[in-house]
């Protein structure tokens, strides 16, 4: 009967609660880990976001030293491992064109207003074209990211002038929206 009692017991170990709590606790962790999937190195949370209607093309009025329109159908947006955010406004059709670059300088942490280190340029796309630049906290100008995640981005810039070797230029209307649906690393 003693070693039927003992075969018994070494065949059926009790129930434990402390190992299935250890379990679960276990799950919980790479549960955590399996979470922090979507972030980048810089902790910036890149899931999927829902993207509003593209609101391009766009058309601005440049006056100033540059008196004319500009048109923008493409916006190419670019987070670097340098923990910025690039932005790029293009018209696709490659003929006589003006190119929009605006750079967050400051750590880019998604979504919301950055207004502190942020630098925009304006550039005339042929050889010894103009150029216009302006940084803060000489112009006032600030980049709302409206929403950031791996399938996109969207928000708007507002800037005051622009200023260059002919002279100073403003964009009108403003804000001026920005939207892309990939985000280069």
């Amino acid at each position: 009967m003693f070693a039927f009692a003992l075969l018994y017991a070494c065949a059926h170990p009790p129930a434990d609660d402390s190992s299935a709590s250890a379990d679960t606790d276990t799950d919980t962790d790479s549960d955590t880990d399996s979470d922090s999937d979507t972030d980048t190195d810089s902790g910036i949370d890149t899931g999927a976001i829902t993207l509003p209607t593209s609101p391009l093309p766009i058309t601005l009025t440049l006056t100033g030293a540059a008196s004319e329109t500009a048109t923008f159908d493409t916006v190419v947006c670019s987070h670097p491992p340098n923990n910025q955010l690039q932005l790029t406004w293009t018209d696709s059709a490659n003929t006589y064109t003006w190119h929009l670059r605006v750079f967050v300088r400051e750590p880019f942490t998604g979504d919301g207003t950055y207004s502190t280190t942020v630098e925009t340029e304006l550039i005339e796309d042929f050889s010894g074209g103009r150029y216009f630049s302006a940084t803060t906290p000489d112009t006032a100008m600030a980049l709302t990211v409206d929403g950031f995640g791996a399938n996109g981005a969207y928000g708007s810039l507002t800037t005051g002038a622009l200023s260059g070797d002919a002279g100073s230029v403003t964009l009108a209307p403003q804000p001026i929206p920005f939207w892309c649906d990939v985000v280069a690393q």
